[in-house]
């Protein structure tokens, strides 16, 4: 007898699975999580890590994935999306791949059927000029001087280029 595949867990239970494995392999107990995140400000007992991880909280705020990234010393991607490429839920009708995800969620790639132009209009003058220089590499061979006069023209360049196609929308 052939069982279906099980369904893909969502964002809640994602968090709540990466906090148990991270909060275990930084050999931390429930209360020593709780005690971190009150460091930090989120006013957690040990009693809403445990129903955290058990699956018992319907949602979890974005402030509160902030705190448990900034407690456990993780990006709070890497709460949000699993590590593999296991199926993702992204919104209750839509699965992609955890990497398609990852990429999404780091601003690299709109998902599939999004409209990349749009996606493209909504990005820092910082994320734009990393990918921009990724694709041209590094300019070694200039002096810091002329490196430092051509980034900020060229962040100059792009900060007009934002502020036109995001005119457009």
């Amino acid at each position: 007898m052939e069982h279906e595949a099980s369904p893909p867990d969502g964002p809640v239970a994602t968090v709540a699975r990466r906090v148990r494995e991270v909060r275990k392999r930084r050999d931390l107990t429930a209360e020593q999580l709780a005690q971190r995140l009150q460091a930090v400000g989120l006013p957690w007992e040990r009693g809403t890590v445990v129903k955290l991880e058990a699956g018992y909280r319907q949602n979890v705020g974005v402030a509160e994935v902030f705190a448990l990234a900034v407690a456990l010393d993780m990006s709070p991607l890497h709460l949000l999306v699993p590590l593999d490429d296991r199926p993702c839920q992204v919104t209750p009708n839509r699965v992609e791949s955890a990497n398609t995800v990852r990429a999404w969620v780091r601003g690299e790639e709109p998902l599939p059927g999004m409209d990349a132009h749009a996606y493209g209009t909504e990005v820092s003058v910082q994320d734009m000029r990393r990918q921009v220089l990724g694709r041209r590499g590094h300019l070694a061979e200039r002096s810091e001087d002329e490196q430092s006069a051509a980034n900020e023209a060229f962040a100059a360049q792009l900060e007009e280029m934002a502020r036109r196609m995001r005119g457009q929308f």
